[in-house]
């Protein structure tokens, strides 16, 4: 039972440190994108070149 125990707080410990690893690389990947977007922006786009074959939404499909 002792080590039934023991072993049991070794695997808490494991991945108790496993969740701290992925909460800290979560937050630097936040931060990153949060920086990328601050970057991209201020930048103006220049006015997009309309087709008449091409339709605005999330992505752009070409009707052939």
């Amino acid at each position: 039972m002792k080590l039934l125990k023991i072993v049991s707080v070794l695997f808490a410990i494991y991945f108790f440190r496993r969740f701290m690893q992925m909460y800290r690389a979560m937050e630097q990947i936040q931060r990153e994108r949060a920086q990328n977007q601050n970057q991209q922006s201020p930048q103006t786009n220049p006015e997009p070149r309309r087709k008449e074959n091409v339709i605005e939404a999330d992505f752009k499909v070409v009707d052939r």
